[in-house]
């Protein structure tokens, strides 16, 4: 290979770069003047890429210093003189003065330079582009942007010689107490000075000039303002104009944050309003005399309400108040309603009682259809009370679960301060089975129903509700009194949802006897049995532990003397056997117990030339039937009829008072009088008329009533004796579980469990304990008296 043809050399040297000797301060002068130009508006005539080349330049020959701080020196000079020439002026005549068009003057001659110094700045600092890139990366300075912003800062607003900021503060606080009064400000020249003020940082760069210099001060004359307005304001504002006043002030300074200040301080200003205007004043505005919250309450005025609860609800403290005040009201309201209920404890006057002048007024002795209208009567104003606050919770109070708790915890304390909540409960449900719902479409009866199982889900004393729904239930079952099956089911489920169950257990049971027993009837039918009778016998077979004792109460012998009741001799008795040999040899193993206490009859009976059918119940029915076996006009002794029929003498005495004594007389009794002895003597009455076919004789299946105080003792021993077993069952279920638990414990679990259906004292657990330690199902331990033991 030959070399001949090689370049002599290694490699290729860059060609020098020659440039021309300048003098930086020339080329600084240069950039000054394009400066001073762009403030005067002119920067159109610049020629921006000499400009860069400049600021380039000047950093590549190590002069960058030179154009920074010579940059930041023009800035100072500049923004100095402005001040002295436009500013200065408007400042003293504002302090000198202060007005809204001296603070008008201020503010914008401040928002204009600020407005300039801006724009010049984003042009100078793409001009000294390079400058920010380099120098200031390596000498740890502020970027040109940043620079020009601390120099307006320090020489227009924090100048030593004046501070402006302070004029500033108060020209703006100016604007907006005058703006407050009605007067129209410059929103956009306070927009534009509030921005100046939110970008430059406080020399003690901990925030803004603005949270530095104008928002405490702010706040601050807010508070005073307002504080004024609410004193002046209660004077002659009732609680509803007081809320709509306050919401107005709350609007417009949000509004105004909205327009001109930061969202911080549009939440700050809110909180001293709610502060000045509500916090402090929180109880005198509901309290204010003749236009507070109760009258608001009083008149359902749910706009006012709405706007109150908005205002008291960011306050917990106010809404504490509120929540109080409507609680309070609605147990005032429910203690006037329960007033309604005095006479219900009264019974008649005992022979020789009278009234002395420092007695209290006695209520009036009401008969027992009055009682029962003035219970009906309660049940109805508590539920209605109920809507109008439930409805008032929906369009007023947003649904808050806290005032319907407030709401609820009052209805629950007005229900259960009523003894006989549970009953009257369960009388208004039975009324609205029997008749109530009969006028009413299918969504009026689904409310009332459910407002009824919200009623029941405050009672305290729900084994008490059972025990009286149970009896009314029965009546209704047996008897043919409800208008709706579907309506009876319905109301069950409900119940079943709320307790369980177990709760509705012998209620289900009710139902299923009924359905079984109307399946046997037809079979009974189907067989050819009923056609021997001559007449249509509808029998109801139930289990007994499902349902009630449907008789009043009475003592124990009068209850086993009920079992040798019998039919007179003739249809009924043959019926009543045939019916009894029949469903015997079908189930085999049962035993039936005939009770004719709660069954009833329709009977046709003939009053000389006119026929009504009577609607009795099944005693009454062996009475006449006894009348009907005689001669006529044959009388028979008190005595002879309970011979015959082996009724007991206490109920033979009100079912004679019933046919003999009462409205309708379908005997006639000697000697006339309302009481009943063996030697008395009946007679049919055949000169008995009514104008009415269809005649109904009031006995044991009358339509439910209140409890007389008997009937209510009565009530409650057989509650009382339930409860007893619910405890100690409750009590054996947690020591088989514990095996061994402290007194304390015990008592607090057991509570606990039985809770939803009553609340039992600790002395009545205290009871039940004893009573199983004596029978044996647990013990005291030897070593602490307070443990007990389970004995398996």
């Amino acid at each position: 290979m030959s070399f001949a043809s090689k370049r002599p050399g290694g490699r290729i040297l860059p060609v020098t770069r020659l440039t021309p000797q300048v003098n930086p301060q020339e080329q600084f002068a240069k950039l000054a003047a394009a400066i001073e130009e762009i403030y005067n508006h002119n920067a159109s005539k610049l020629l921006f890429e000499e400009l860069y080349r400049i600021g380039y330049g000047l950093v590549l020959s190590k002069n960058g210093a030179l154009a920074y701080d010579g940059v930041k020196g023009v800035l100072e000079a500049h923004l100095r003189r402005c001040v002295r020439q436009d500013i200065l002026g408007h400042a003293d005549a504002a302090q000198a003065a202060p007005t809204p068009t001296s603070s008008d003057a201020l503010l914008s001659s401040v928002r204009v330079l600020w407005s300039e110094h801006v724009t010049a700045m984003l042009i100078i600092k793409d001009i000294l582009m390079y400058v920010d890139r380099v120098y200031v990366e390596n000498a740890h300075v502020l970027p040109v942007y940043e620079m020009g912003m601390c120099v307006f800062r320090d020489q227009v607003l924090l100048a030593p010689q004046r501070r402006l900021s302070a004029d500033v503060a108060k020209a703006v606080l100016g604007q907006i107490a005058a703006e407050r009064r009605g007067a129209e400000v410059g929103r956009g020249v306070l927009r534009g000075v509030v921005d100046m003020l939110v970008e430059l940082q406080d020399t003690s760069q901990l925030g803004t000039v603005y949270e530095a210099a104008l928002e405490p001060q702010l706040l601050l004359e807010t508070r005073t303002h307002y504080e004024g307005v609410a004193g002046a304001r209660l004077t002659d504002h009732g609680a509803a104009a007081y809320a709509r006043a306050a919401q107005d002030d709350i609007d417009a300074e949000m509004g105004r944050a909205d327009a001109y200040l930061t969202p911080s301080t549009g939440a700050s200003l809110r909180r001293v309003l709610l502060d000045e205007l509500i916090s402090k004043r929180a109880n005198e505005i509901l309290t204010t005399p003749g236009a507070g919250l109760v009258q608001l309450l009083d008149q359902r005025d749910a706009g006012a309400l709405r706007v109150l609860f908005g205002l008291y609800s960011p306050l917990p403290a106010a809404l504490e108040v509120l929540h109080s005040g409507i609680h309070s009201h609605i147990l005032e309201l429910g203690k006037l309603s329960a007033e309604s209920l005095a006479p219900l404890s009264v019974g008649p006057n005992p022979e020789g009682a009278g009234c002395t002048e420092a007695a209290q007024p006695v209520p009036p002795v009401l008969s027992v259809a009055a009682k029962t209208a003035v219970a009906l009567r309660w049940v109805q104003d508590v539920l209605a009370l109920y809507d109008v606050y439930d409805g008032l919770l929906r369009e007023a109070f947003g649904e808050s679960q806290d005032m319907r708790k407030a709401i609820h915890d009052a209805f629950i304390q007005i229900i259960n301060a009523n003894s006989r909540a549970a009953e009257l409960l369960s009388l208004f449900i039975d009324e609205s089975l029997r008749s109530g719902l009969k006028r009413k479409g299918e969504q009026e009866a689904e409310h009332l129903l459910e407002r009824s199982v919200l009623m029941f889900r405050f009672l305290q004393n729900k084994d008490a509700f059972e025990h009286y729904y149970k009896s009314h239930l029965a009546k209704r079952l047996l008897f043919g009194r409800s208008l709706s099956d579907d309506a009876e089911q319905s109301l069950v489920s409900k119940l079943k949802v709320e307790c369980g169950s177990q709760f509705t257990l012998k209620l289900e049971g009710m139902f299923k006897d009924m359905q079984l027993s109307a399946d046997l009837a037809q079979g009974f039918k189907d067989a050819g049995v009923a056609s021997e009778l001559g007449f249509e016998m509808n029998v109801s077979v139930l289990t007994p532990t499902f349902w009630p004792a449907l008789a009043p109460p009475m003592p124990d012998e009068t209850k086993r003397d009920m079992r040798s009741v019998r039919p007179p001799a003739g249809p009924l008795r043959h019926a009543v056997e045939l019916f009894s040999d029949t469903y015997l040899e079908r189930h085999s193993g049962r035993r039936l117990e005939w009770q004719y206490n709660m069954g009833s009859a329709d009977i046709k009976v003939q009053f000389g030339g006119r026929t009504h059918e009577l609607n009795v119940s099944t005693y009454q029915m062996f009475i006449l039937m006894l009348f009907a076996d005689t001669e006529e006009d044959a009388p028979l002794t008190a005595a002879a009829i309970q011979e015959r029929t082996r009724i007991p003498w206490e109920v033979l005495v009100r079912q004679l008072q019933s046919l003999a004594c009462a409205k309708y007389k379908i005997l006639a009794k000697a000697p006339a009088s309302r009481t009943i002895s063996p030697t008395d003597t009946f007679v049919f009455n055949s000169e008995f008329t009514s104008p009415q076919y269809r005649v109904r004789i009031p006995a044991v299946a009358a339509r439910s009533s209140v409890e007389g105080e008997k009937e209510k003792a009565a009530s409650l021993a057989s509650i009382g004796k339930e409860r007893q077993y619910l405890i100690e069952a409750a009590l054996v279920r947690i020591m088989k579980a514990r095996k061994q638990v402290m007194h304390e414990q015990l008592v607090s679990e057991a509570v606990s469990q039985l809770a939803g259906r009553f609340l039992p004292t600790p002395k009545m657990v205290k009871d039940a304990v004893g009573r199983l330690i004596d029978r044996e199902y647990l013990q005291r331990s030897p070593d602490d008296p307070r443990l007990y033991v389970y004995l398996a």
